[in-house]
C-alpha cells in the first residue's frame, strides 16, 4: 500500500527547501526518543530545521534538526515528529501532509481488508461553524 502521494510530497519538499529555516518543536514521541539517547530535551524546546529531503514511502519528508548552530550533532527525523510553528508560511500544508501520512501509516499496520477500504475514503474536512440560527 502506498503511503504518500509522491508528486505531492516532492512538491511540498521543494517548497520547504525554498523556505528554510523552519522553526519547530518536537512531538512527545520525539522527546521520548531523544531522551532515551541521553539527550536533554524539553517538549517546548525550539529546533531549527536547516535541511529537508524526501525519502519515499519509507521515511517520508525528513528534516535535519538542531537547537544550537555551533553544535556539530544534527538529528534527522520525519516531519511527522515535529510541530511546525503556526506562523510558518507552509504550516497548513505541512499539517495536512502530516495527517495524511500518519493516517496512511496506521492503515498500513492494519492486517485486514478494512485498511484498503478505509484508504479509499475521502478525507473529511470540518465545516465552518455558523454564527447562529438562520445566519
Amino acid at each position: 500500500m502506498q503511503i504518500d502521494d509522491h508528486q505531492e510530497a516532492i512538491a511540498l519538499t521543494e517548497k520547504l527547501q525554498a523556505n528554510l529555516p523552519i522553526k519547530a518543536r518536537p512531538t512527545k514521541e520525539l522527546v521520548k526518543s531523544l531522551r532515551s539517547q541521553g539527550k536533554s530535551v524539553s517538549p517546548n524546546q525550539e529546533f531549527s530545521v536547516n535541511f529537508v529531503s524526501y525519502s519515499g514511502d519509507l521515511g517520508g519528508i525528513m528534516c535535519a534538526i538542531g537547537d544550537n548552530p555551533e553544535d556539530k550533532e544534527v538529528h534527522v527525523v520525519s516531519i511527522t515528529h515535529l510541530k511546525i510553528a503556526p506562523d510558518y508560511p507552509l504550516a497548513t500544508e505541512v499539517q495536512t501532509y502530516q495527517q495524511k501520512r500518519i493516517r496512511g501509516l496506521k492503515l498500513q499496520n492494519q492486517p485486514h481488508f478494512a485498511a484498503e477500504l478505509l484508504s479509499q475514503l475521502p478525507t473529511v474536512t470540518q465545516k465552518k461553524r455558523s454564527q447562529g440560527f438562520g445566519k
